[in-house]
């Protein structure tokens, strides 16, 4: 099957001013190599994790330094945002970008700790997401503030509603995303993938009945090409170790493994071309559901030339042998 090919940076290093020129170059380098779009992933008062609060502000940097690559959130944790703001931002750099905004929307189940701070409740997140999704989506489409409130959103967002994506972790979330028209986002399964994310995606396709659209699906997998399998885990390796903490917290593993082990747990994707290509083919929640394969190539520890590199392994070898076609 055809799907476009896309790359998600969570904006990593010390220095803020290089990790944002670093991000502006990987998009003009994705955007040379025929990639459909980037992503970006949003973090607010980060430990180190990610760098970048604000994803609409450095992907209008974005827009004007490139043409054709899509420009996405991966992901806007919604109930830390003022709908009509976000509405009205994301309307402008669609503006500015010519139509290539991919609006990607999370509830923020990944950032627990972050909601005290922002004066949300944490247990009101699913119920803050749909209430501010709805809105967003009502002002992109054009439609009153409220029946009694002839305001409308300027400017105006043509077409921005029809590439809203959500991020949703259970079954009633992938039903409720369908029940909007909007895609689903799958993230890199931390898990195995055929138990975690194909019920999601397979409750998305069963609950969809709009018939204006068709349902898109946005699968992100980790992807580490190398030379060989060793010299993927070598490269990796130091960012594992930094892992195995969190993954302990999660419940994810309950004792010590070895790093192919984490490797396999974290569902990355690693080694020479030819085996992760291998690799993706026999990932059950890909192929048969993507219609927009998104690569993380970036690790903590990641340097610039090693991310534009697998961009590059990616785009030449790996996805054309997947079925991506590329931009026409």
């Amino acid at each position: 099957m055809s799907f476009k090919l896309g790359f998600l940076s969570h904006a990593f290093g010390d220095d803020p001013q290089q990790v944002y020129r670093d991000l502006i170059e990987q998009f003009e380098v994705a955007e040379a190599l025929g990639f459909d779009g980037g992503w970006i992933a949003q973090h607010h008062l980060s430990n180190g994790f990610g760098r970048l609060p604000s994803p609409l502000v450095l992907l209008a940097a974005v827009a004007e330094r490139t043409r054709h690559i899509e420009l996405g959130t991966g992901v806007i944790v919604l109930p830390f945002e003022d709908p009509i703001r976000l509405a009205e931002d994301a309307s402008v750099l669609d503006a500015l970008s010519g139509g290539r905004v991919q609006l990607g929307l999370g509830s923020g189940g990944a950032n627990l700790d972050n909601f005290s701070a922002f004066g949300r409740d944490a247990l009101q997140r699913q119920v803050d997401f749909s209430d501010s999704q709805q809105q967003v989506q009502q002002l992109l489409d054009g439609e009153p503030l409220t029946p009694h409130n002839p305001l409308t959103l300027q400017p105006p967002a043509t077409g921005l509603s029809s590439r809203l994506w959500h991020s949703h972790g259970s079954l009633e979330g992938a039903a409720y995303t369908a029940s909007q028209g909007n895609g689903l986002l799958l993230g890199t399964a931390t898990h195995d993938p055929l138990t975690v994310q194909k019920p999601l995606a397979d409750a998305y396709l069963n609950a969809w009945t709009r018939t204006d659209r068709q349902p898109r699906i946005g699968v992100v997998r980790a992807i580490f090409p190398a030379p060989d399998r060793a010299s993927a885990q070598a490269e990796l390796a130091v960012d594992i170790e930094r892992h195995i903490p969190r993954l302990q917290r999660e419940g994810l593993i309950d004792q010590a493994v070895d790093l192919q082990e984490h490797l396999r747990l974290m569902n990355v994707h690693h080694g020479h071309p030819d085996e992760v290509i291998e690799s993706l083919q026999r990932d059950p929640s890909l192929l048969p559901y993507a219609d927009y394969l998104i690569a993380v190539v970036q690790a903590e520890s990641s340097t610039q030339a090693q991310i534009l590199k697998r961009l590059e392994i990616i785009a030449r070898d790996i996805a054309p042998a997947l079925g991506w076609r590329g931009r026409e």
